[in-house]
């Protein structure tokens, strides 16, 4: 992971053009001196953060959504379906892998099968949303699709099996579950969105798969794991319905069965925070992990609520209520969007630490129909519950910044939630939203990343300013002249001109003044609560101060390991440090230091790791207990 930025402006050696800005620039009324040659300057960029994937192997943007994740030993692997669509629908061709070591630096690994390689898919273009699971040394990968006439058609779950979490994995030759399975139901997509889970209770072991769009559905695999397990002794027949005995399963949560659209209030439930919410799609089993692997606790199904979808969770307290499909509603955690209308989320724990994948649209010209795969820490309160997140434009590993004029007021966007009307999408236009000047904008919407320049990411004096709490959003140039808040919806040189900006020195003397790219000689300022553009601003007016830095203030220090027999090496390679600083951002890192080397590791007892991380001359220690025990006791 790269290390802190530069917090201070860094000035630029560049010659610029008397003609490209002029003294009357500033505003002759304005007593503030008066520059005659304005100068570039650099401000430090993020470059990591959301999304943490939307490329290929040669670096150019690929969409993809429905993310799942599979953790094999030391290695993260996450998985989305390749969108596309140019136009408002979806056109999916293949499925696509990366890994990662640390969640933070991802790797393109391959495309791990096309669509078009299923024998019994009607067409070569629904890579719709899968999850891969590792089982006795192969890889199985439970996907859906359309399926042909030879299936019945309609959309179906298949599994493929690897070698490789890499791929390429080949199908078996048919649909593990067709739409006709699932008879009864509303429409002919029900079927899709598996999600599956492995685990051994009472020194029995279980496998189970789960999927489903307006009602939901589990089933038990056999050990061969492509192949339904007979639960109602009959195994020439697929039996369906509610609770125990059936082979498949259908969920119920809060008791309400889930039989007809998403209009009928027969199927829906209200909460505790009195919104009505439906189950929608996208399910996704999780539980959570003690340091040494093993489950614990609720299990959780995490899944879409509503339309336009948001993201919420049910729990069940026994493996019995687990397979018999009954559920009780945890709560909302995540609003729509504000760039795509679907969402899917991945929930898993590495190296001690959870977390949630999910996707929109944030890369340019995205949608919910060209997504991208984003992550945020995922924080179980200890009784379990968990309460509503923001998705956000920094993730784990990219660096918020705040900008302030020159009163100390901040550059903040008007509060809004993003709400499931799809007539206020995308957010363009009459549906762009208003950047101001406040002394009192929430912190969050008063957070900003600097990105590249995307009018020309090469050049170090362009930036393009981000929304924290509204990814996918930017400072936008409107061809009125009015400074929006809008979405990066139009992928041209215009649309990146809109929302880029050239930094320069500020022409107050102090800070940084930005100038339009997509209208040159015009510069924002902050004029009576509101960020403006105009060609004569006030030296004052149009120099911000920007502050990316932020001081490390603590550290928590996570070892997987931590029980050793007398004689062996301590390792520390699943050692991980998240940093938290002091305008609230945390990042993972990795060159911290331990005195591993000077404990006695051939006597047992309790040993004290001391862990060191320094960085901007400040160092932070930790020490966490190691036990060291004789051999042949449980470890």
């Amino acid at each position: 992971m790269k290390g802190k930025k530069l917090l201070a402006a860094i000035l630029a050696v560049s010659m610029i053009p008397v003609s490209a800005i002029a003294v009357s620039a500033i505003d002759s009324k304005s007593d503030e001196k008066q520059l005659q040659v304005p100068v570039e300057t650099t401000l430090a960029k993020s470059e990591l953060g959301n999304p943490f994937l939307g490329f290929d192997e040669n670096g150019n943007r690929v969409y993809g959504g429905d993310p799942s994740i599979l953790v094999d030993g030391d290695t993260v692997y996450a998985y989305v379906g390749n969108d596309t669509a140019s136009g408002e629908g979806y056109w999916m061709p293949n499925w696509r892998c990366y890994s990662s070591t640390d969640m933070v630096n991802w790797k393109y690994e391959s495309i791990i099968m096309e669509n078009g390689d299923v024998s019994w898919a009607a067409n070569n273009h629904e890579a719709w949303a899968a999850q891969v699971m590792k089982y006795k040394d192969k890889y199985y990968f439970y996907y859906c699709t359309e399926g042909n006439s030879s299936v019945n058609g309609g959309k179906c779950i298949g599994v493929a099996v690897s070698d490789s979490p890499t791929g390429p994995f080949t199908d078996i030759g048919k649909p593990l579950v067709r739409n006709i399975d699932t008879p009864n139901g509303v429409h002919t997509w029900e079927d899709i969105d598996p999600t599956a889970w492995i685990e051994t209770v009472d020194g029995v072991e279980h496998r189970v798969l789960g999927w489903g769009n307006n009602r939901f559905f589990n089933c038990e695999l056999n050990e061969d794991m492509i192949s339904i397990k007979d639960r109602d002794g009959n195994p020439n027949n697929l039996s369906v319905g509610y609770g125990s005995g059936y082979d498949i399963s259908i969920g119920r949560i809060n008791g309400v069965d889930r039989k007809q659209g998403m209009n009928d209030s027969n199927s829906t439930w209200t909460a505790d925070d009195g919104r009505t919410y439906f189950y929608t799609e996208a399910p996704y089993y999780f539980r959570r992990q003690d340091e040494n692997g093993n489950y614990y606790g609720k299990y959780y199904m995490f899944f879409a609520t509503n339309w336009r979808e948001e993201m919420a969770y049910a729990t069940c307290d026994t493996y019995e209520q687990f397979l018999n499909n009954d559920w009780t509603f945890g709560g909302r955690i995540m609003t729509p969007t504000a760039t795509a209308n679907t969402n899917h989320m991945a929930v898993f724990t590495f190296k001690g630490q959870d977390y949630f994948v999910y996707h929109n649209g944030t890369l340019p010209h995205g949608s919910g129909y060209r997504r991208v795969a984003c992550v945020e820490e995922l924080n179980i309160n200890e009784d379990g519950s968990i309460d509503l997140f923001t998705e956000t434009s920094t993730g784990i590993s990219g660096v918020s910044t705040q900008i302030t004029d020159a009163t100390g007021a901040y550059i903040a966007h008007n509060e809004f939630t993003n709400t499931t009307n799809d007539g206020e999408y995308p957010k363009v236009g009459n549906n762009a939203q208003q950047v101001l000047v406040s002394d009192d904008a929430k912190e969050d919407d008063a957070k900003w990343e600097l990105e590249l320049g995307l009018a020309d990411p090469d050049n170090d004096a362009y930036v393009s300013i981000q929304s924290y709490n509204k990814p996918g959003m930017y400072i936008t140039v409107e061809d009125s002249g009015e400074v929006t808040l809008a979405q990066h919806w139009d992928d041209n040189d215009t649309g990146r001109a809109k929302i880029t900006f050239r930094t320069l020195e500020g022409f107050a003397g102090y800070g940084v003044t930005f100038e339009s790219v997509y209208k040159p000689g015009y510069y924002l300022a902050s004029v009576d609560g509101d960020l403006v553009l105009t060609k004569n601003p006030a030296a004052e007016a149009c120099s911000f101060n920007v502050d990316t830095d932020s001081e490390v203030s603590s550290m928590k220090v996570q070892k997987t390991k931590r029980m050793y027999t007398v004689g062996s090496e301590l390792n520390t390679d699943d050692i991980r440090i998240k940093a938290t600083y002091e305008n609230g951002d945390t990042r993972w890192i990795t060159d911290f230091t331990t005195d591993a080397d000077e404990i006695d590791m051939s006597k047992a007892g309790n040993k004290t790791l001391t862990v060191t991380y320094t960085e901007d001359g400040k160092t932070l220690t930790e020490k966490i207990t190691i036990r060291v025990v004789e051999k042949g006791k449980t470890l």
